[in-house]
């Protein structure tokens, strides 16, 4: 609530100090409408005041820019977050997939090695058969 209160006396204070500069410079610029020679220092206001203003619409520009780049980054890393998620739910099913096709392959080798030690074991049995023979 204090830092509200703070910021809001500081834009209050700014826009009190703007409106006197642009008065004072309006008067100044009157000064030199009727003719009347300016002093140095008014000259160097009426710059600074120039710059002043010259860099307040710059900044709003850039303010504004800056504005529109967070909307389109903040959209895009929404969309890729969006597809990130999609890839995961990706990844797993493919990781599912072959977890369950592994497991297969290996219930079919295990089944082929049976088959092989059962084939071996028939050949040493006919081995056996026709050395006694």
């Amino acid at each position: 609530m204090l830092s509200v209160m703070t910021e809001y006396a500081h834009s209050v204070n700014i826009d009190v100090i703007g409106s006197i500069l642009v008065g004072y410079a309006k008067k100044i610029v009157d000064k030199a409408l009727r003719d009347e020679t300016l002093s140095d220092w008014e000259i160097g206001f009426l710059l600074m005041e120039t710059t002043r203003r010259i860099l307040e619409i710059r900044l709003n520009v850039i303010e504004k820019r800056i504005g529109s780049l967070e909307e389109i980054l903040k959209t895009r890393i929404e969309t890729l977050e969006k597809e990130l998620l999609s890839t995961e739910r990706r990844i797993d099913s493919v990781e599912k997939e072959l977890s369950a096709k592994i497991d297969s392959l290996l219930m079919r080798i295990d089944l082929i090695e049976k088959r092989i030690v059962k084939i071996e074991e028939e050949l040493k049995r006919r081995d056996q058969e026709k050395s006694h023979i």
